[in-house]
């Protein structure tokens, strides 16, 4: 197997023990749109590893869910971003936006309250997600300055 493969796996691991898969009984996001509506109905009363690939892939946007599901469903989204790594991968731009936020304060100020609810290990099986995704998405510029600026403000 490949250095990469190993790597890739060892990864997969790390998220799944960070992440205990339980069920998730709050609030799944605050808004009554038509795609957070969907979203709602598709993760209420689910673990994350519950969630098919599927529905991740039609609406794959952490970015919408309340800080608690948020971190509930995460390692859902982390993986299946890792299973398309590409800076046009739906799931994998979204979710690699959810975490490495622009300068705009409010949504530095987001990934900041998401942090607060996660566990050490949780945080640095997020941080290794990050970093595998910037060194394996095949494109080295994408999100380069997000990516740097997360590293640097955030996922120290």
């Amino acid at each position: 197997m490949s250095r990469r493969m190993d790597a890739l796996e060892q990864l997969r691991e790390q998220i799944r023990q960070a992440f205990p898969a339980t069920r998730y009984y709050g609030t799944v996001t605050t808004c009554d749109c038509d795609e957070c509506s969907e979203i709602r109905e598709g993760l209420n009363r689910k673990q994350w590893d519950e969630v098919p690939q599927e529905f991740l892939a039609s609406t794959g946007n952490p970015t919408l869910l309340t800080p608690e599901a948020f971190v509930a469903f995460l390692p859902a989204y982390l993986l299946r971003a890792l299973d398309d790594l590409s800076p046009h991968g739906a799931v994998s731009g979204l979710t690699v936006y959810s975490l490495t936020p622009s300068r705009e304060e409010w949504q530095v100020r987001r990934v900041f309250e998401r942090i607060r609810l996660m566990t050490g290990a949780q945080v640095q099986a997020v941080r290794a997600f990050l970093k595998f995704a910037q060194e394996n998405s095949g494109d080295p510029e994408w999100n380069r300055r997000d990516f740097a600026r997360a590293f640097e403000k955030i996922w120290l």
